[in-house]
């Protein structure tokens, strides 16, 4: 049992190790409004070996004495245990000796100090977040002495910073402010916002004011009282902006105690209402107010308490005498050379105090030294929402995310606010849009900084969302590309291929693709079109269609051709007409029917009947036969029956058969090497010489470039009998296999390619069978 007890001591230490195990020599502390206690200990012990672990981190409470004999306390945690050098006192027949030890003693709220976390509030009060930090570290003695309504925070994020830091900052934002109450066993934290809950000192409510010069201190009087006032400003204005009205003002100014002239001005003012602006103006003018007059003091006063108040009285200057509230106190106390007394009624106590206070009932509002964490630079970000959505939007665009450093997160609609995506183009009801979708990798930028305020400025591809195309196979490709939802498997795209020699533009509608042009739509296409409808082509057109084919129309219809002309049709050949009809040939005319031929007219039939039911007439120079109802009428120079001669000879034209049209190439496909067919699998599978076809030129001997040239090109196909080979396809190419020119034969069998260089040539004739030629 150790020899030295606490018991009558003017300062005693309670602990877990024993009511005597350990002896308070003195200590040093501080303790504030919106500011953690702190005070260190020197202790001694008979005990050499005290174990650590049964100390540190446990609770522990002093007990000073007063002068009327009641006891103050202060209760905390032991943060920290040291153990130092020892000393021998040599008192009675048996020395003792005396191990020193020293220790901290914190507020459990110091505890928050030591753990550090990023996690997010979402639509909490600053008190409804308090309360949850609090009891998630495991601790419940507080006291919620708030008054008033707080805003909901919609989006409140603790971003790599302590739970106290965190928990700090809010308080200071919204003008709230600590102070701790002591009981032997315990010190509960109190929350306040209202200079009402400064209540009286419990154990020392009024104090008077003693100068001590040249005699001895008395105990609990005020030795010293300085009053400061300085100059502060006496406008607060701030700001903000809201994307949800834009057009609304959300500055708010307000004056307090300091001097008019001078305002600050502050942007953001982090509120979204002009009536929550009023309200946070009002808390930073009071901080403001707040250092304007400030007392700072010294006393012997065991009994003052920081958050509580008390009455000064016999000050010279009598409008001083007024009620002040304590913000802080700097606490030193020392036993001295007592303590060697094992008769614990010897020990006295060397004590005083520094303190600061205003006067009773300024406002108090903490400054806000806490450091706001600022988020350095960009960060990405997963698209989330509900479970079985693809995308997942408000009407503003916005989408939520859920942050790599958010461990609460569930992935789901819950796990950020609504963030805003930056976009290209943004107007009033026009711009460009393109939401993320959910699982998405997307860039979040913040606004100043700030982790409350996120925005989305990109987004990226990762390993589970890898880029449309392989890279860098495809590197010279850029696209626009998206997927159907819901479900997938289809997409729309546009997508530009930038690789010399295959520049191409490539457009996929994965269902319907709709083009209004409310002008005129012009386009310019260098050599072919190539069009292929799997099911009907269908076309209006409100006035008239004019079209210049400068070479052949080559058309193939499968079934019926219907044609309908509500006013005149005109057609002009320069050549040939040739028309085979395998069926019947019906024509009705409501008028007259005029056929004129500076050649010969040639019909021939089984059968032909010429019907007329007013009268036929044939005619050749001045004779004629006229067949009337009436009679039949001859007139001639000398008409002959059965008297010899012949019939005159007639023969029919040569039929030209239709050139069959080119097969259309097949578009472009949006998977580069699939097997699906496309116009560049076509083209390979084409022979030499149908590719040279398809690169021949449209040959004009009127160009510009062929007008001045003179020589010219005959061809002419006869077959074994010598009769024409008329539509005969024809190709005419260069020596280095260039195609110059490229046709089809006349009625007659004959071409003409005028208007090009002199030298050599080869013509050729791609529809004929090879093996049916030989070389003349």
């Amino acid at each position: 049992m150790p020899e030295y007890k606490q018991e009558n001591r003017i300062i005693r230490i309670y602990t877990p190790l024993g009511e005597d195990e350990l002896l308070l020599q003195g200590f040093d502390g501080q303790e504030g409004i919106s500011r953690l206690f702190h005070f260190s200990l020197r202790l001694m012990s008979e005990n050499r070996s005290i174990k650590f672990e049964d100390i540190v981190g446990k609770r522990a409470t002093i007990a000073i004495v007063l002068p009327d004999g009641s006891e103050r306390f202060i209760n905390g945690l032991i943060s920290s245990f040291s153990q130092g050098g020892s000393s021998t006192l040599e008192e009675g027949d048996k020395p003792t000796v005396f191990t020193h030890y020293s220790a901290s003693l914190v507020p459990w709220f110091w505890m928050l100090t030591r753990t550090s976390d990023c996690r997010i509030f979402q639509e909490m009060t600053v008190p409804e977040i308090l309360e949850k930090i609090f009891k998630d570290n495991g601790f419940a003695d507080f006291k919620n002495k708030l008054q008033g309504n707080f805003a909901k925070r919609e989006y409140c994020v603790q971003y790599r910073e302590t739970d106290f830091n965190f928990v700090s900052r809010l308080m200071e934002e919204e003008g709230i402010f600590y102070f701790f109450e002591h009981e032997k066993e315990k010190h509960t934290l109190i929350l306040a916002n209202n200079a009402n809950e400064f209540k009286p000192c419990p154990l020392q409510d009024m104090v008077s004011y003693k100068t001590v010069i040249g005699q001895e201190r008395d105990e609990d009087v005020i030795t010293d009282f300085t009053m400061s006032r300085e100059v502060r400003p006496g406008q607060y204005t701030v700001r903000d902006f809201n994307f949800e009205n834009p057009g609304l003002d959300l500055t708010s100014n307000l004056s307090g105690k300091g001097e008019s002239k001078l305002e600050i001005y502050d942007y953001p003012g982090e509120y979204k209402t002009k009536d929550e602006g009023e309200r946070l103006v009002g808390i930073r003018i009071q901080e403001e107010d707040l250092p304007q007059v400030v007392v700072n003091g010294a006393s012997t006063c065991r009994g003052l308490v920081t958050g509580y108040r008390f009455d000064l009285r016999d000050h010279y200057r009598r409008d001083f005498n007024k009620a002040y509230v304590l913000t802080s106190i700097q606490h030193s106390a020392d036993l001295g050379e007592s303590w060697r007394s094992s008769d614990a009624g010897e020990t006295t106590l060397s004590y005083y105090n520094s303190f600061q206070c205003i006067q009773h009932p300024t406002p108090f509002r903490s400054p806000r030294i806490t450091p706001v964490p600022v988020v350095a630079g960009s960060q990405t970000a997963i698209v989330v929402g509900p479970p079985g959505e693809e995308i997942y939007t408000d009407k503003y665009g916005r989408v939520k995310v859920q942050f790599h450093w958010d461990r609460e997160g569930k992935y789901d609609a819950m796990s950020s606010c609504w963030i805003r995506v930056s976009t290209t183009w943004a107007g009033k009801g026009w711009g460009q849009i393109s939401l993320p979708r959910i699982g998405q990798e997307v860039i979040v930028d913040f606004l100043e900084g700030d982790p409350d305020r996120p925005i989305i400025v990109g987004r990226v591809y990762n390993a589970d969302s890898m880029p449309p195309y392989k890279l860098p196979d495809e590197m010279t490709k850029s696209t626009v590309k998206t997927y159907s939802s819901k479900g997938g498997g289809g997409f729309n795209e546009i997508r530009m291929e930038d690789k010399k020699g295959d520049e191409q533009l490539f457009m996929h509608a994965e269902k319907d693709m709709d083009l209004r042009v409310k002008n005129d739509r012009r386009e310019w296409i260098g050599r072919d079109t190539h069009l292929i409808v799997k099911r009907d082509q269908k076309e209006l057109i409100e006035r008239d269609q004019q079209i210049v084919i400068k070479r052949d129309q080559v058309e193939e219809i499968g079934r019926d051709h219907h044609l309908k002309i509500k006013g005149k049709e005109a057609i002009e050949i320069t050549g040939a007409q040739s028309v085979a009809v395998k069926g019947n040939v019906t024509e009705e005319i409501s008028g007259n029917h005029t056929e004129s031929t500076t050649g010969n007219i040639y019909v021939k039939g089984m059968q032909v009947v010429i019907e007329s039911s007013s009268g036929l007439t044939l005619k050749c120079g001045g004779n004629f036969i006229t067949l009337l109802p009436a009679g039949v009428f001859i007139q001639g120079t000398m008409v002959m029956i059965n008297s010899g001669g012949a019939a005159l000879p007639g023969m029919a034209g040569m039929l030209v058969s239709p050139t069959a049209p080119a097969e259309a190439d097949i578009a472009d496909n949006a998977d580069p090497g699939d097997k699906a067919p496309t116009y560049k699998q076509q083209w390979q599978a084409k022979s030499a010489s149908e590719q040279a076809a398809a690169n021949a030129p449209s040959h004009n001997p009127n160009s510009e470039e062929n007008k001045e040239k003179k020589s010219k090109i005959e061809i002419e196909v006869v077959n074994e009998d010598g009769k024409p080979v008329p539509g005969l396809r024809y190709r005419v190419t260069l020596p280095d296999g260039q195609t110059l020119a490229e046709g089809t034969l006349d009625e007659k069998g004959y071409a003409l390619v005028a208007g090009i260089d002199p030298g050599s040539c080869k013509v050729t004739f791609p529809d004929l069978d090879k093996e049916a030629w030989t070389k003349a």
